[in-house]
C-alpha cells in the first residue's frame, strides 16, 4: 500500500510530464533560435560596453592638460587608463591661427613622435575634422559624446570633443583600436563566456564566425537562415557580423531526449521515494521493537528487584519479631539477606554502569589483577546463592600460576558475577556450573560454562546487546534486565579483551573472556 501510494501520484506526474512534452514539439526549434540570438547579442553588447566604457574613462581629458604645453599631464592621464585593446592615444588642441600638432601616446602613457604623413596620424585628422569645423565657426555643444570613424578600417579611431566651460570644442582626444587584441583575446574570451550559459544541448553544437568586409548591403539587419544566426556588429567594427550556426535538433529528437531525462529522473526520484519509505518503515519498525525492549526491561528489572526484596523483608521480620532463636538459623537468614543483598547490589551496579556507559563516563581504574584469585571471590560470593539453588560449581586452573592480567578489579569481578548470573539463571535440570582458567597467547582467558538450553546460532551475536532478550524457548522465560552481556562486552572490550560464546540448543553454553596479560595489551 505504501509503495502504490508513492508510485500513483509519480505515474501521474509522469503522464502530465509527456503531454507537457508533447506540446513542446511545435515550440522547441523557435526556442533554440530564440537560445542562439540571445547569444550572439551577448557577445557583441559585451565589446560595445567595453569600448564605451574605456572611451568614457580615457577620453575625458582635462581641458588645461590639453593646452598645456608639455606632455607630461597627458602622459600621465593617459598612463593611468586600462591600455587593453588599444594601440595609440591621440592628442588635439584647435589653434585658432592654424593647424595644431598631433601628439601620440603609447597605451602605456608613452609620449611617441609620429610623422603627420603616419595613417594613424590621417585617422585621427579625419576623426576631430568635424569638431574643428565647429570650432572654427564658434559653435557650441550641449555635450561631448564619443564617436567612431571607421573611414581607414585599418585604424579605426573613437574620438570625443574636449570642451570649455561654454561648450565650446577646443581640441579632441582619441585612441586607435588595437584589432589584433579583438581577434585574438576579447572575442574568443567572450565566446567561451557566453557559450558556457547556453542550455546544454545547444552548447556543444555551436560554431561562431566572424565575417569582416561587409557592404551596406550586407551588413544591415539580423539575417536567420536553417540553422544560423547572423547579427552585425554596433559601435565599432561596422562592417563586422557575428555568423552563429547551431546543430539544431528536430522538435521531435527534443521531445524525445527531453522525455528520456525527465523519465529517468522521475525514475530515480520514485526509487529514492520508495527507498527513503522503507527507511522510515525500517526506523519505525526498530523504535517499536526498542519501546518493546524498553518495556519489558522495565518489566524483568521490576522482577528482579521485587524477589530479593521480598526474601530480605520476610527474612527480616522473622528476625524481628523473634521467631527464630536458633543460632544456626539465625546465620542462615542472616546468609539469605545478604546474598539478596548482593543480588540487588548487582542489578543497581549494572543499571549505573549501563547508564556511564550511556554517556560515555565510564572509566576504569588499571592493575596488576590474579584472575584465578578474582574468580574464586567471585564464586565465594555466590556461594549462598549456588546452594540455595542447589547448584555445584566447580573452578579448574592449570598447574603452573597464570601471569596477572592489567585490569580494573572491580569490573573484572562485574564481568564474573554477571557470567555466573547468567549460568544460575538459565541453568537447566543438571545444576553444574564450570569455570576454567587456560593460558593463551598473550592474554588468559576464563570460560564459564552451563547446562542450560543453549542458544540458537542466529541470535548469538545479538545476546550481546542491550536489552535484547532471545525470541522463544526456556531462556526468554528467565527474567532479567538484558544488560549483563551488554556490559560485559563493553568492559571486556575496553581492556582490550574478547568475548565469545559457544553454545548449541540444548547442549549448555560456554562465554569465554580474553583478558590481555600485563604488557601485552
Amino acid at each position: 500500500m505504501a509503495a502504490a501510494a508513492v508510485a500513483v501520484p509519480l505515474a501521474i506526474l509522469l503522464g502530465l510530464q509527456l503531454h507537457a512534452l508533447v506540446q513542446l514539439q511545435e515550440t522547441a526549434t523557435a526556442t533554440q533560435r530564440t537560445a542562439l540570438r540571445a547569444y550572439t547579442k551577448a557577445v557583441l553588447r559585451g565589446l560595445e560596453d567595453f569600448y564605451r566604457a574605456k572611451a568614457r574613462a580615457a577620453l575625458a581629458v582635462p581641458a588645461q592638460s590639453l593646452r598645456d604645453p608639455s606632455p607630461e599631464p597627458l602622459a600621465a592621464h593617459f598612463a593611468a587608463q586600462d591600455g587593453d585593446g588599444v594601440r595609440l592615444f591621440f592628442a588635439l588642441a584647435f589653434d585658432a591661427g592654424g593647424p595644431a600638432p598631433l601628439r601620440f601616446f603609447a597605451a602605456d602613457g608613452r609620449a611617441l613622435a609620429l610623422p603627420e604623413a603616419a595613417p594613424e596620424a590621417r585617422a585621427a585628422r579625419v576623426a576631430a575634422a568635424p569638431w574643428q569645423l565647429v570650432a572654427e565657426e564658434g559653435g557650441r555643444l550641449e555635450a561631448a559624446s564619443s564617436v567612431v570613424s571607421e573611414q581607414l578600417p585599418a585604424h579605426r579611431v573613437i574620438a570625443r570633443p574636449i570642451l570649455d566651460a561654454d561648450g565650446r570644442p577646443i581640441g579632441v582626444a582619441g585612441l586607435v583600436i588595437d584589432e589584433a587584441f579583438v581577434r585574438e583575446r576579447y572575442l574568443p574570451a567572450a565566446i567561451d563566456a557566453e557559450r558556457a550559459r547556453l542550455p546544454e544541448p545547444l552548447r556543444a553544437g555551436v560554431e561562431t564566425e566572424v565575417r569582416t568586409g561587409l557592404d551596406d548591403a550586407g551588413r544591415g539587419a539580423a539575417a536567420e537562415a536553417g540553422d544560423e544566426v547572423e547579427l552585425p556588429f554596433r559601435f565599432v567594427f561596422s562592417d563586422w557580423a557575428l555568423a552563429v550556426r547551431g546543430r539544431l535538433m528536430s522538435a521531435e529528437a527534443w521531445a524525445r531526449r527531453s522525455l528520456r531525462i525527465n523519465l529517468g529522473l522521475s525514475l530515480l526520484m520514485t526509487a529514492m521515494l520508495l527507498a527513503a519509505l522503507g527507511l522510515a518503515l525500517r526506523s519505525a519498525a526498530r523504535a517499536t521493537q526498542l519501546s518493546q525492549m524498553k518495556t519489558e526491561f522495565v518489566s524483568n528489572v521490576s522482577h528482579e528487584l521485587r524477589t530479593p526484596l521480598a526474601s530480605i523483608r520476610v527474612f527480616g521480620e522473622f528476625l524481628r519479631l523473634g521467631r527464630v532463636t536458633d543460632p544456626e538459623k539465625v546465620r542462615e537468614y542472616g546468609e539469605y539477606i545478604e546474598a539478596e543483598s548482593g543480588r540487588l547490589t548487582q542489578l543497581v551496579n549494572n543499571l549505573l554502569d549501563f547508564s556511564r556507559i550511556d554517556s560515555g563516563r565510564r572509566s576504569f581504574r588499571f592493575e596488576d589483577v590474579d584472575l584465578a584469585r578474582a574468580a574464586a571471590e567471585t564464586l565465594q560470593a555466590l556461594d549462598v546463592r549456588l546452594r540455595q539453588g542447589g547448584f555445584r560449581a566447580s573452578l579448574r586452573a592449570p598447574d603452573e600460576p597464570l601471569p596477572p592480567i592489567w585490569a580494573d578489579r572491580a569490573a573484572v569481578g562485574q564481568v564474573l558475577t554477571n557470567l555466573l548470573d547468567n549460568a544460575l539463571k538459565y541453568s537447566g535440570a543438571p545444576r553444574e556450573v564450570e569455570i576454567e582458567l587456560a593460558r593463551e597467547a598473550g592474554c588468559v582467558a576464563i570460560s564459564v560454562s552451563d547446562r542450560g538450553p543453549g542458544i540458537d546460532p542466529a541470535e548469538q551475536e545479538r545476546i550481546f546487546e542491550r536489552f535484547y532478550r532471545i525470541g522463544s524457548g526456556l531462556v526468554h522465560d528467565a527474567k532479567g534486565s538484558g544488560l549483563g552481556l551488554a556490559i560485559v562486552r563493553h568492559v571486556v572490550e575496553a581492556h582490550g579483551g574478547s568475548v565469545s560464546v559457544r553454545s548449541r540448543p540444548g547442549e549448555g553454553s560456554t562465554f569465554t573472556v580474553r583478558w590481555p596479560i600485563h604488557g601485552a595489551a
